[in-house]
């Protein structure tokens, strides 16, 4: 299997000593968790104590890929980075689209380890075989879009590619992204935090090798299909059109679009910030990640008064949808503005507009005072305001200094913590879990905290009830098991619209010759999943933080819409943790682990 799909090569650079090495992936764990999210999964395991500062010597940036990463099959773009996560202290991991990881790829590596700390700013620069610690002093400091042009210009080639952190890693933002591509990122739990604390402003990466599939026939075959399906399928063309936004208008329909800091499920103002509208008003032209016909990244432009002129990717529907309806903002001006600090900081936009909404909120309601805030007035649906926010969380100046220690901590420093919207410390993603119960599920029982493509399940339960608890833990499971196969094969999630599990596994069999049944398959993700939990077992998660904010347990959605009340929080785990084979705790039980050949 190695020998195709995969090349069973693992860098490993260590920042203190200077040491790169090249390992060999063992077969069996190429088989066992196939690349991706399933190789991050397993070394982190292996590698990183659970006792560990997340900002600290130990910690380990664990960049992974997956067989179908870097070769022609449509989607098949997305890199893994796993690390202990500094915003949650979980296990975490983010999946990252664009350019960047196929060429990590192509330069011979499934796996890129990096770890140990640096005594100064520097830069790793991967050409093939040859690779290099570079000085970076000359760009520490500098914005993301500034870095990624110096760096091309310094090594004399416009086509490598830069993945780098701005001034929020640098000054251990835990919300930090790491940003390939300018604007694609491994962007959930503070990934570039641990890469600022590591002195590591950047990762080049020139790649020629290409990646050898064992069928390019039925690679090609399949993938022509795939090309041909995509463009039929009804999303998918509203995708191509407007982008992830075209979601916005049916998700505000239905009673479960984040609004004033989840206050609400629905939004007045929504048609402002539909997939049309932003066409309309600002979009210049499509972007796509490597290998993908869909398109849905949109190149975005606006002339503002207050501003100047604004030119960005996106933003896309969680952007708008926590840094507009959540923060109860309309205005294109502020929220492209609010995106693009966030885009040049390298700060995640879903955790910095959770952040401001919960300010918003404290502030209307007398609990944080205007002394407390710098002089600033905070209030639902002023952008002005939530952009100079951002801006000092961006350069941690006055308030923004605690709040870029992220919602959970700096909520609890402000004593507001009934109003910090999050699940082990990450931010609810847009969508209102009392409207969308499997969601609910989806989120207290992530590893990373409240991320919702651990296990997407909204569209399936608009097919159904999605008030209903009933059925909801074999559900979420499923979902689960599915998508650590997709992020294990490095597909763009996407791409599930036209490819099933069959499609799949016919595609994992061409380019690695390896033939998994659907019953082998996902027992792959039920192993991954029930790692994942495990890593999180030992560092004192259980039960107890599987849990939702106070408001979706205790306050139903105002709208009074039919089964939007609170969320049954322990029915849905009771019956999640019986159909995953876990204790009562939410500790995966020995037979469990026994039959997934997991060591305890």
């Amino acid at each position: 299997m190695t020998a195709e799909g995969l090349t069973g090569r693992l860098l490993r650079v260590d920042l203190s000593t200077g040491k790169i090495a090249v390992e060999a992936i063992p077969e069996d764990v190429a088989r066992s968790f196939l690349g991706g999210r399933g190789l991050g999964a397993y070394y982190f395991d292996r590698e990183i104590k659970p006792g560990i500062d997340p900002l600290g010597l130990q910690n380990k940036l664990i960049f992974s890929c997956g067989p179908l990463l870097g070769t022609m099959v449509p989607g098949g773009n997305k890199v893994c980075v796993t690390f202990k996560s500094p915003l949650t202290g979980t296990y975490s991991y983010s999946l990252c689209g664009g350019h960047w990881g196929p060429e990590l790829k192509t330069a011979g590596y499934d796996a890129l380890v990096v770890e140990g700390v640096s005594k100064y700013p520097v830069y790793l620069f991967i050409d093939d075989e040859s690779v290099s610690i570079c000085p970076a002093d000359h760009i520490w400091g500098q914005l993301i879009p500034e870095t990624d042009s110096a760096l091309r210009g310094e090594i004399g080639d416009p086509f490598v590619k830069v993945a780098c952190i701005g001034p929020a890693g640098e000054r251990l933002n835990r919300m930090a992204c790491i940003t390939a591509d300018c604007y694609r990122e491994f962007g959930r739990g503070g990934a570039g935090a641990v890469m600022g604390a590591k002195k590591l402003k950047a990762l080049v990466i020139r790649g020629s090798r290409g990646v050898i599939v064992k069928e390019p026939g039925k690679i090609a075959s399949i993938s022509e299909k795939m090309v041909k399906d995509l463009k039929r399928h009804v999303t998918v063309q509203a995708r191509h059109s407007y982008g992830t936004p075209e979601m916005v208008e049916e998700i505000n329909y239905l009673g479960f679009w984040s609004t004033r800091n989840f206050s609400t499920g629905q939004f007045n103002d929504a048609g402002k910030l539909s997939g049309k509208a932003m066409k309309k008003e600002i979009v210049q032209g499509d972007s796509s990640c490597f290998s993908c016909p869909v398109a849905c990244g949109k190149r975005s432009a606006i002339n503002s008064a207050s501003y100047g002129r604004v030119e960005l990717e996106g933003p896309e529907f969680e952007t708008i949808g926590l840094l507009g309806a959540n923060c109860g903002v309309s205005q294109w001006e502020y929220i492209v503005q609010a995106a693009k600090i966030c885009d040049s900081y390298g700060m995640d936009t879903m955790s910095s507009g959770a952040v401001v909404a919960m300010i918003m909120e404290a502030f209307e309601k007398g609990r944080i005072s205007e002394e407390q805030l710098d002089g600033l007035r905070p209030r639902f649906g002023d952008g002005s305001v939530m952009v100079e926010l951002l801006q000092r969380i961006g350069d941690r100046k006055g308030i923004g200094d605690l709040l870029a220690e992220g919602l959970q901590a700096s909520a609890g420093q402000l004593g507001i913590s009934d109003l910090a919207m999050h699940v082990k410390g990450l931010p609810l993603a847009t969508y209102d879990p009392r409207g969308c119960k499997g969601m609910a599920l989806t989120y207290g029982t992530s590893p990373k905290g409240a991320h919702h493509m651990v296990s997407p399940t909204m569209g399936l339960e608009l097919a159904g009830n999605r008030f209903s608890v009933e059925g909801k833990g074999l559900l979420v499971r499923k979902t689960q098991q599915h998508m650590a196969l997709v992020d294990s094969l490095s597909l763009c999630s996407s791409m599930r619209f036209v490819l099933n599990l069959e499609g799949q596994l016919q595609i994992l069999e061409a380019a690695t010759g390896l033939v998994l049944s659907e019953e082998e398959a996902l027992r792959i993700g039920d192993r991954i999943i029930n790692l994942e939990r495990m890593c999180n077992v030992r560092m004192g998660f259980d039960r107890r933080h599987d849990v939702l904010p106070r408001r979706f347990l205790e306050e139903p959605l105002p709208e009074g819409l039919s089964g939007g009340q609170v969320v049954e929080m322990d029915d849905l785990l009771n019956d999640y943790y019986s159909v995953m084979g876990w204790d009562e705790r939410g500790i995966p039980t020995p037979e469990k682990l026994k039959t997934l050949d997991l060591a305890t």
